[in-house]
């Protein structure tokens, strides 16, 4: 393993599927600096710096995770600072991925490195999912934690959280903890059409901590503000700090500031977003529950995904924040900072309205960044990267211990040597979900490689996609019988994956 810091870092991919030309004003927000309540807000310049000599003498890296929620791949294009420092400075995987397209299920696996049918949290809620149904001793913090760094989880953390006992209870692993309680959590109505968190409660440390609509708090920037002041704290240890944002999650919201930001009703800034799978004309080759569809409501859609990109701004200024701070203490170039959704979202595409879960792109493929600056060189990686690939990555850069039953594989050899050997496939999976989420689409277990996809449905409906030559999945070619010996191959080795 290799432990010189100037050996890492993760990516984003630059997405071809969208041509818009929507505009925005590309001036980072600022946000509401009033410190937290725990904290105070210290700001050290680059000249005089606050690392200590033994923080100096450490070679581990610093690590930040920022996570979306609900990010569909190529609305990275709207962040200007993951656009324009991220992307073009980090290394972008253009082909990353969550191996199950569902918020909970897909946040476990970041923290396990597992595959769902190991971890088995399923779905969103219980009794098959949630954060009841999560064994949290099996948690890369506690690796981390252990081996010296010190760690911060803020922002949301897993459906049904508030269920725990006790309230608020804080999880092993995380010196510091700051995490929503998710029903307790209010779409407040703004400026006519804006809608923003700025009714909430938090689990700090164990203590619930209220932020109502009066306080005029926006939660993405409580989720930034917190990180900020955790950076500027770090002085003598390695630490690893999880943002975990709500946005772009519906109902969606935003901060006030961005009210003017891409018009949502009435006339639109550009043309809206028209993939070639979009609202796909002829389905007769595709699973039932997708030809059973009533047909949707396409203004919505266009407005929603206006709702969306306003939504992604405020992680965007996050981002921004968060990069001036690591400037400001003078860690830019001891931090590795990875960013990437929990699972992608449709717009449309193949009739689907706005939906995740499913076995499509616009499901499983996420932005996939990591950035590591004057340590790395910018590039685009083809190579096959998962969600399941953090946890062995932080451990190995940590020099953790690391812990039985990851699927994952540590991602550092692709960033210090981008033609080592890798994987050649990955596995796709949707377990039951409870009713209301997700429910009209079966089950299934799909294989993913880098020119094919095949997928096996509950119901004994398969599908099989030349994503070289099909790269929107329009023609399944499941019953065509030029490729049976391929489907027979794929079959073979999906049926190895799911017993890893």
């Amino acid at each position: 393993m290799n432990k010189t810091f100037g050996c890492i870092f993760l990516s984003v991919w630059l997405i071809t599927a969208c041509s818009n030309n929507l505009t925005i004003d590309e001036t980072p927000a600022s946000i509401d600096a009033t410190p937290i309540p725990h904290k105070t807000t210290i700001f050290t310049s680059p000249e005089t710096g606050n690392a200590s000599p033994a923080r100096l003498a450490d070679p581990r890296p610093n690590i930040i995770l920022i996570l979306t929620d609900d990010q569909p791949y190529h609305t990275v294009e709207f962040m200007p600072t993951v656009r324009d420092v991220l992307m073009n400075e980090g290394v972008v995987f253009e082909n990353g991925f969550v191996t199950t397209p569902l918020c909970c299920p897909s946040r476990v696996s970041i923290l396990t490195g597992q595959y769902v049918h190991n971890h088995e949290v399923f779905t969103n809620r219980m009794p098959l999912g949630g954060a009841p149904k999560y064994n949290d001793s099996d948690c890369f913090a506690i690796q981390l934690h252990e081996a010296g760094y010190r760690t911060a989880y803020y922002g949301k953390y897993l459906n049904d959280y508030e269920e725990l006992n006790p309230l608020g209870y804080k999880p092993p692993g995380w010196d510091d903890w700051n995490a929503f309680l998710s029903n307790q959590i209010t779409a407040v109505e703004d400026s006519g059409n804006a809608q923003y968190y700025a009714d909430f409660s938090m689990s700090q440390n164990g203590e619930i901590i209220d932020y109502p609509e009066a306080q005029g708090k926006f939660s993405a920037d409580v989720i930034t503000q917190n990180g900020v002041d955790f950076i500027s704290d770090s002085h003598d240890e390695p630490f690893f700090l999880f943002l975990s944002y709500y946005n772009p999650h519906s109902p969606y919201f935003w901060a006030p500031r961005h009210d003017d930001q891409f018009r949502v009703r009435g006339e639109l800034q550009s043309e809206p977003y028209r993939p070639t799978n979009f609202m796909e004309a002829d389905v007769s080759d595709k699973p039932q529950y997708l030809q059973n569809l009533n047909p949707i409501a396409v203004e919505k859609i266009d407005i929603s995904y206006k709702q969306i990109l306003r939504s992604l701004l405020s992680v965007d200024d996050g981002v921004a924040s968060v990069l001036a701070s690591l400037e400001s203490t003078g860690l830019k170039e001891k931090t590795i900072v990875v960013f990437l959704s929990d699972n992608g979202l449709t717009v449309g595409n193949h009739r689907l309205g706005l939906t995740k879960n499913c076995a499509y792109e616009e499901c499983i493929k996420v932005p996939f960044i990591v950035y590591a600056p004057g340590q790395i060189s910018a590039r685009l990686d083809s190579n096959l990267v998962a969600n399941i690939d953090l946890a062995p990555t932080f451990i190995e850069l940590s020099g953790a211990s690391p812990f039985n039953g990851m699927n994952g594989i540590s991602l550092v050899p692709l960033l210090t040597d981008g033609d080592s050997e890798w994987r050649d496939s990955i596995l796709i999976e949707h377990w039951p979900t409870e009713e209301g989420v997700g429910s009209r689409i079966p089950e299934f277990y799909g294989i993913r490689t880098a020119e094919w996809k095949y997928v096996e449905y509950k119901t004994g409906e398969t599908e099989l996609f030349d994503l070289k030559g099909d790269p929107f999945e329009l023609n399944n070619l499941t019953n065509d019988s030029t490729y049976t010996g391929l489907k027979s191959e794929l079959k073979g080795k999906l049926d190895e994956l799911k017993t890893e």
